[in-house]
């Protein structure tokens, strides 16, 4: 029993006529009646009956019906797990900071390839990422650490992904042209992975600034959101800095803070075999980077 006896059975029941279901089935008159004689010889009964010019179903057939439409369903479900249990192609992994329209540029740039399957993993800090990548959870990352004096992994230097001041857009620093640390006194300053190696960095240069309160959320699109509400500030990657918000936030430089190295590189093995989709994946990136300036 397979799926074109049942599919041709289901046919014959609907139309009543052979020669309807071989139209329908774009398979030859005999083809039909073959597949329904090899089904009533397994089934051991006979499925139709013909009086006169009519067919009618018997009434194993008219039991047969339903059987027959359960087996072709589970038969289609069957076919869903290779796709149900199959790993994605590629999984990419970024450092902690990107935004959610710079993830979906990329989501978007994968889609236009075709035919690929991804995973997107946002990790805790580029230490953390590194080690998912050298366990082999990860085929190419985005990170601010290389993995150096290994000669199966590419890594390339992209761009700088410069931190900046991030402010509610009528907060009165938006009125300063060159903000010093020391205008950041009695604010509210909104992080995220505080305890990362980056953020360690961002709170050395913040010594100077007086009476701080700090507010901690889990990532930086609730940052983002808590900034352009006007709850605190924030000191965020420029590639974190969502475009939505862009009526709702302002962004300055401040000359200690923006110097600080956070520097993007790209690293994937050599024996990927999706290198063509690693380069164009890289390639929506560097892209996404410059439509921002």
């Amino acid at each position: 029993m397979n799926e074109s006896q049942l599919e041709t059975f289901l046919t014959v029941a609907k139309y009543r006529s052979y020669s309807k279901a071989a139209e329908v089935l774009n398979v030859t008159q005999p083809t039909i009646t073959s597949r329904i004689k090899a089904l009533e010889t397994i089934l051991q009964c006979p499925l139709f009956k013909r009086i006169r010019h009519e067919i009618y179903l018997t009434k194993a057939g008219n039991m047969f019906i339903d059987y027959a439409k359960n087996i072709l369903t589970y038969i289609q479900h069957s076919k869903e797990i290779v796709n149900l249990v199959k790993d994605p192609i590629i999984k990419v992994g970024f450092s902690p900071g990107y935004s959610y329209s710079f993830i979906i540029n990329l989501l978007k740039a994968v889609k236009s390839i075709g035919g690929i399957d991804i995973q997107v993993i946002d990790s805790y800090h580029s230490h953390n990422l590194n080690e998912m990548f050298m366990s082999g959870e990860i085929d190419l990352i985005f990170t601010r650490d290389t993995i150096d004096n290994n000669p199966d992994i590419v890594s390339e230097y992209l761009f700088d992904n410069h931190l900046v001041l991030v402010l509610p857009s009528n907060h009165p620093l938006t009125n300063k042209l060159t903000p010093r640390i020391e205008d950041l006194n009695n604010e509210t300053i909104i992080s995220y992975k505080r305890n990362s190696p980056l953020w360690r960095t961002i709170d050395k240069k913040l010594i100077s600034a007086q009476n701080i309160v700090r507010i901690e959320v889990d990532n930086n699109e609730m940052a983002l959101k808590a900034i352009a509400n006007g709850i605190g500030i924030g000191i965020i990657p420029e590639l974190g800095i969502d475009k939505r918000y862009a009526s709702e936030i302002k962004t300055l430089k401040i000359d200690e803070i923006y110097k600080i190295p956070n520097k993007v590189y790209v690293q994937y093995r050599k024996t990927l075999n999706t290198d063509g989709i690693a380069k164009k994946i890289i390639y929506s990136i560097i892209n996404h980077k410059y439509e921002q300036v």
